[in-house]
């Protein structure tokens, strides 16, 4: 992690009054044992999945019903690390297990899915924290029917609930219908819910690497406190690598720079932009604070938004993500008979492209004099992954200490869910 025109963002650590606020947030930390903070759940969690491999073996495709946390980190596993088309197109899909995320109000896409998919080998997963999300609860509506009329006799056993361990209706749907089912932890907000069943079970049903991607979390955890004791023991010594980063993004904001733009280099992680995007927006938008993330991929968007980003308004911070050993194939290599105007990409491989698009990119940013940090990752495997969740959701967190707000709930988006349904209530009969 290395930061770029930030000098006036440093932290400053000889204030005794700084030194003050980060153990201060060490200890609130220690002390709520939040879940996600913890993930003293896991072990549990990794046993009861093991016990459901048999089960999750009946069934070729996933129908997730979800939506915002719900969908957003499995989906984001799913197109790291097991990639494939969106939309169902033909009645048999090409790769033996298929997750179909069903994360918006899309009656063709749905029914699509309901036409298509051989429902013996469908399980529906849905997931809802509350058990009281809308559009979540309607889809279950919708799928219940249709299983219930198309295998009358064991559509039960094709339906699998991801809700609060004792309360909601999804919980009273569960003990009444006999679902199987696995809880999310309490005090685990849908936005920090990946490294539980939300993102483990579609992880597990597709053939993901799930430990590994559990063992990236555990590792960012315990180096991040191991830092925190360190930093306690003497405030001299190194300030944790999150307070630092949390702090860029905090002290952008303070002077000014109201949006972050999350600049991702590594195309097998496209969709962390949205999950982080998420995470971002609704832990920090409150009380008139936070910054907007603006999400982007290299090199894609070099070509319809790096313009703004250079040449428009100076208020723009950035996370810039790259990978130190980029994806090489054989097949991607170009050869080197080439027309002399292209010499000199002879025997070049795309991946070498992305690289030195990635470089110029930064590197554009920086003499452009925009506050940038670089975070370069040597592997882009599921342990890297999960690596870089947990820490995402730890740099928010902190950065909410910093501005003095609670990063776990979002009481704005409550007004339009209300709306919505006294809307749906009036016209009903």
């Amino acid at each position: 992690m290395k930061f770029y025109n930030s000098e006036k963002f440093a932290y400053p650590c000889e204030d005794p009054l700084a030194i003050h606020a980060i153990t201060e947030c060490i200890e609130k930390l220690q002390e709520e044992k939040l879940p996600f903070v913890t993930l003293d759940f896991i072990p549990q969690l990794l046993a009861e999945l093991e016990n459901l491999t048999e089960y999750f073996a009946r069934f070729d495709h996933l129908l997730l019903l979800g939506i915002g946390g719900s969908a957003l980190g499995p989906h984001a596993l799913q197109q790291a690390f097991s990639p494939q088309d969106k939309y169902v197109l033909t009645p048999d899909a090409q790769m033996k297990k298929h997750l179909w995320v069903i994360d918006n109000v899309n009656a063709g896409h749905l029914a699509d899915c309901l036409k298509n998919l051989p429902l013996e080998k469908t399980l529906v997963l849905t997931v809802s924290k509350s058990g009281s999300t809308l559009e979540t609860i309607s889809q279950y509506f919708i799928c219940k029917q249709y299983f219930q009329k198309m295998l009358p006799a064991t559509w039960q056993n094709n339906f699998f609930i991801i809700t609060d361990e004792e309360k909601g209706f999804l919980r009273r749907e569960t003990t009444d219908n006999n679902y199987k089912s696995l809880p999310v932890p309490a005090l685990l907000g849908g936005r920090f819910s990946i490294f539980c069943a939300v993102g483990l079970v579609p992880a597990l049903f597709l053939g993901i690497d799930y430990k590994r991607f559990i063992q990236g979390a555990m590792e960012a955890k315990n180096e991040f406190f191991a830092e925190c004791a360190s930093y306690q023991e003497n405030c001299q010594n190194p300030l944790p690598r999150l307070f630092e980063l949390a702090n860029f993004a905090y002290s952008t904001m303070a002077n000014g720079y109201s949006e972050l733009i999350f600049f991702n280099y590594i195309p097998k992680w496209s969709s962390l932009n949205n999950w982080f995007r998420q995470l971002w927006s609704e832990s920090l938008g409150k009380n008139g604070q936070g910054s907007t993330p603006v999400t982007a991929l290299g090199t894609v968007d070099q070509h319809s938004i790096l313009q703004l980003f250079l040449d428009s308004k100076p208020n723009k911070a950035v996370l810039f993500l790259t990978a130190s050993a980029m994806e090489k194939n054989a097949l991607c290599t170009i050869s080197k008979n080439l027309p002399e105007e292209w010499k000199w990409l002879a025997e070049k491989n795309i991946s070498e492209i992305l690289d030195a698009e990635a470089n110029g990119t930064k590197q554009s940013m920086i003499n452009h004099h925009i506050p940038l940090c670089s975070m370069v990752f040597p592997k882009t495997d599921e342990q890297a992954f999960g690596k870089i969740m947990w820490e995402l959701c730890m740099t928010t967190i902190l950065t909410a200490h910093f501005l003095g707000i609670n990063p776990y709930d979002q009481p704005a988006v409550e007004e339009s869910k209300k709306i919505a349904k006294a809307t749906l209530s009036q016209n009903s009969n």
